[in-house]
């Protein structure tokens, strides 16, 4: 029972303004003529009613954690920024932490410790609340958590004016899914007079277009049939029915999936805050053309490996204490990170998987993926075993219970003989197509500012239409806007 637990949206009940929806794609350009025909101070009031709009589609009454979460933290850095007692900065700063931690924790953990507990006392030691988990309330979560601690350690000056801080918060671009950017990076933009600028709004418009093909045309039909073999919390498929061939094969398909999937969030992320003159960090990286698991990390959802390196990781120790214990502080900040994703024992199993991995690498030292005894054929070697080692975990992240993903890791071992799965032609095309859009991703918005103006306005157009004809069509919403 314990691995039954999954917290998600509850469908029908919200409707969030997704990224690869219309409604999107309307509110972005009217957003952005707004925001550049007025003042800077006009423009910081607007963005901020612009990202409350943007979250009310969800949800008017979560939007009040955001404010919740911007008075504490507001008030609490200006506290910590005037003290000059410790002990009182200490205190502080714990006041935030344990106000930023309680609310993520009531609404995305209260009742997943219950069942937990249920399962082994046979009872509910508290009553389930069956909250309604707030659109991307780790993240926001984490991003206004590490502004106090900046300054709390001298890091980052406390601002003066709420707004600062409240646009931090709440910026919509990256409110829902990061990246987690770092106050130090993100409010002294808002501050800033951005004068529109066309090829500046041009390439943040190419790259929400190359983040919604990779979502409509790779992550969303290699996930229906990655469905067809996981299945889905709603929808429990037993895998015992299908053959290992056919369960390493879904497992290879949402590899792919995840990556376009939280990739195209991330383009378009940055895009749309690209059009409005704001800088967002890159959070990917080719993280499947790692060769270690330590090189993985440097590469994929790097905002937050970054946030658990400097908040968690360095904090408990870092590498400079006993070996025993820095394998064991890798361990409890990739666990952590695992139980940051979600409610669910098969996420703790994942970033306990991890840990082991990077602890492994650091027992041995394996983690600097440039040196290789055997040049380019070791380093193909450890590749291909890297990304093996991150889809073994993919399996506990993916699989609706720990059950159900040991009894996938146990056919695929044995190569149990079963049901065949259709989803090799279109693996196989996904890829292809992937790694094309990865290249014209590098080199064709580059290019495309030396083309001739007419050809130029033909390939906008072009992909105008492409996108019109995509989000015409249904699509589901992003994963990571579950966490």
């Amino acid at each position: 029972m314990l691995g039954l637990v999954r917290i998600s949206f509850p469908k029908g009940c919200m409707e969030a303004m997704l990224f690869n929806s219309i409604e999107f794609f309307l509110f972005l350009p009217l957003v952005t003529l707004i925001y550049f025909s007025l003042p800077l101070q006009g423009r910081r009031v607007f963005l901020l009613f612009a990202s409350f709009v943007f979250y009310g589609f969800f949800s008017v009454p979560l939007s009040l954690l955001l404010v919740f979460s911007t008075v504490l933290d507001y008030s609490i850095s200006r506290y910590i920024q005037n003290s000059s007692h410790a002990k009182k900065r200490k205190a502080a700063l714990l006041a935030s932490l344990i106000g930023n931690l309680g609310v993520l924790a009531a609404f995305k953990y209260l009742d997943f410790f219950s069942y937990s507990l249920a399962a082994l006392l046979g009872y509910h030691p508290w009553p389930v609340l069956n909250l309604v988990l707030p659109m991307g309330i780790s993240f926001y979560t984490f991003q206004t958590m590490s502004y106090t601690i900046d300054v709390y350690r001298g890091d980052c000056k406390a601002r003066e004016s709420i707004l600062d801080v409240a646009l931090y918060v709440s910026f919509f671009p990256q409110l829902v899914a990061g990246p987690i950017m770092r106050g130090t990076s993100l409010i002294s933009q808002f501050n800033e007079y951005h004068k529109p600028n066309l090829e500046r709004m041009l390439s943040g418009a190419l790259l929400c277009c190359w983040g919604l093909l990779k979502k409509v045309y790779i992550a969303d039909p290699v996930g229906d049939l990655v469905n067809s073999a996981y299945g889905t919390a709603s929808s429990p498929i037993d895998p015992g029915m299908f053959s290992g061939w056919a369960l390493l094969l879904a497992t290879y398909g949402f590899a792919v999936q995840i990556y376009c999937d939280f990739s195209a969030y991330s383009d378009i992320a940055i895009g749309s805050s690209r059009i409005l003159g704001i800088r967002l960090m890159k959070n990917f990286d080719a993280p499947y053309l790692s060769c270690s698991i330590r090189d993985f990390w440097r590469r994929w959802h790097i905002s937050l490996s970054t946030w658990l390196r400097d908040y968690l990781y360095i904090p408990l120790g870092g590498s400079r204490i006993s070996k025993i214990r820095m394998y064991v502080n890798l361990t409890i900040t990739m666990l952590l990170g695992g139980l940051w994703h979600g409610a669910n024992w098969t996420f703790v199993i994942w970033g306990a998987l991890h840990g082991l991995y990077l602890a492994f690498e650091r027992h041995f030292q394996l983690e600097d993926a440039r040196k290789s005894r055997w040049g380019f054929p070791g380093q193909f070697i450890r590749g291909v075993i890297t990304f093996h080692l991150v889809c073994l975990a993919w399996i506990f992240f993916r699989a609706n219970s720990v059950g159900q993903a040991f009894e996938i890791v146990s056919r695929i071992a044995t190569w149990e003989p079963g049901r065949g799965l259709s989803i090799f032609p279109v693996l196989c095309l996904a890829l292809l197509l992937a790694t094309q859009l990865a290249k014209q991703h590098i080199h064709f918005g580059e290019r495309l500012l030396h083309y001739p103006t007419a050809s130029r306005w033909a390939v906008y157009a072009t992909l105008a239409l492409v996108g019109v004809v995509l989000l015409g069509s249904p699509s589901p919403e992003f994963i990571y806007f579950q966490f």
